[in-house]
């Protein structure tokens, strides 16, 4: 998830975005920006200037500044999950279990958990465009020097770190979409952001693992780092300083919304909802490289790269999803996403190659549909302060991914892949019976506003 994308994109992969009004009430279709400034920047008005500055007359960024968004996106998850293609390969290096290689993904999910709800913050704070670059820096330099590292606890130290500057990547990004452009550009400048990422969450792991394949797993973190910090360069020249942006008071203002959300029924159940989608997509692509780069696929590591060229399929689904949302209803919709997850799922079973990939396929269109659902509930079930609601959403589904990346290793100890396609099916039930019940329609459900993108590549 593994896309698109939260921002907070958020999507893996995790802008988050949703409709403005309340459950039960209608806006036309399409994406609304308002609620990614509402998440991200609470309390900072979408074009609040700066002292002295005037934000009736500020230019619109140009086409440098839609290159450097898309730059962004793409480098929020180029590091995320690079090791799933690389776990067999890795194994052979550390001579680890498959439990323990599966830390490599959950140390960075977790840390993008655990720093996913300050990253908004810090960002009303300090400002999008230098915690941006600090977070692009620090990323950069963390994944290079990842090369360095002469055991699988160095490896899971400096992945640790990777995902503790990630958040501040996307937050910042997608705020300053909605703070910069008029609003009538906001949404296809976030398709920008979210195209982006989803290109980032597929190259990150193709281009990790063909390097890996021609020299060896250390060469492939230092080409990431390094283009990291070439796009690090490319954002710092395209991006203009902000000229909207008005700092929060403080950090713990930003924080302060935080508690109401912890006694709201349906936003807990959304959050779990959450947690379990990339549980799923996590648990699926990290067990599938095992089980196809064993008897009798046997796929080598160029292969096995390919394999993820399934994930570009977000890029054509999620701006279908607000359509579909529009005419359906986002819980049906939800379950029907779902339901095709799980049949992909299922698909995955069957002895051929040909019939695991369009599996792996139809599971990644139902994730990416279903996120999509998932995250456009937020705002509106929060109400107020959406900036915490959507962070504590954005903690819950990371934290997903890192259970999902090492708890079903036992599974996969004992029962093979089987086992772990049963684990995933178990949890889309237990998520499409928890939407059935929290996202109860009433009237004008139908009608809601199509749901935002996803939070970027999963």
């Amino acid at each position: 998830m593994n896309s698109t994308s939260l921002a907070t994109t958020v999507v893996e992969p995790l802008s988050i975005g949703a409709p403005e009004p309340a459950i039960g009430t209608t806006t036309p279709p399409g994406l609304d920006a308002r609620p990614v400034i509402d998440r991200i920047g609470a309390g900072a008005p979408r074009h609040a200037a700066t002292p002295g500055t005037d934000a009736s007359a500020a230019p619109t960024p140009g086409w440098r500044a839609r290159v450097a968004v898309v730059a962004a996106g793409m480098c929020a998850f180029f590091t995320m999950y690079v090791t799933q293609g690389l776990l067999p390969t890795l194994q052979g290096v550390f001579h680890a279990s498959v439990a323990e290689l599966s830390l490599t993904i959950t140390f960075t999910t977790l840390a993008v958990a655990l720093a996913a709800p300050f990253s908004g913050s810090l960002s009303d704070r300090y400002g999008r465009k230098p915690v941006l670059l600090f977070s692009l820096a620090g990323l950069s330099l963390t994944t290079a020097l990842a090369a360095t590292a002469g055991s699988l606890h160095a490896l899971l130290a400096w992945r640790l770190l990777e995902g503790l500057f990630i958040p501040g990547v996307f937050t910042a990004t997608v705020a300053y979409i909605g703070e910069e452009w008029p609003a009538s550009a906001v949404p296809a400048v976030t398709a920008l952001y979210i195209s982006g990422s989803v290109a980032g969450g597929f190259l990150g792991r193709f281009i990790a693992g063909m390097v890996t394949a021609h020299w060896d797993w250390q060469a492939a973190f230092v080409v990431l780092g390094a283009i990291n910090a070439i796009f690090l360069l490319l954002i710092a020249r395209g991006l203009p300083p902000s000229r909207r942006f008005r700092p929060s008071a403080n950090l713990r203002a930003s924080l302060a919304g935080l508690r109401p959300h912890l006694r709201n029924p349906k936003l807990l159940g959304t959050y779990a909802i959450g947690f379990g989608i990339l549980f799923s997509q996590v648990c699926t692509f990290t067990y599938v490289s095992f089980h196809l780069a064993a008897a009798p696929y046997r796929l080598d590591l160029r292969q096995l790269s390919l394999l993820f060229t399934v994930y570009l399929v977000g890029m054509l689904v999620t701006p279908l999803a607000g359509r579909l949302a529009w005419r359906f209803g986002q819980r049906r919709v939800f379950v029907a996403a779902v339901a095709m997850s799980g049949t992909g799922m299922l698909l995955t079973l069957l002895p051929t190659l040909p019939d695991i990939v369009l599996g792996l396929t139809m599971s990644s269109a139902g994730v990416f549909v279903a996120q999509a659902m998932a995250t456009s509930q937020v705002p509106a079930l929060a109400r107020q302060a959406r900036s915490s609601a959507v962070g504590l959403y954005v903690m819950c589904y990371y934290l997903g991914g890192s259970i999902g990346a090492f708890a079903p290793s036992l599974v996969w100890e004992h029962a093979g892949w089987a086992g772990c396609v049963a684990v995933v099916l178990v949890m889309q039930g237990l998520i499409t019976l928890a939407a059935w019940t929290v996202w109860r329609p009433v009237a004008g459900d139908a009608g809601r506003g199509a749901p935002a993108q996803a939070p970027g590549a999963l």
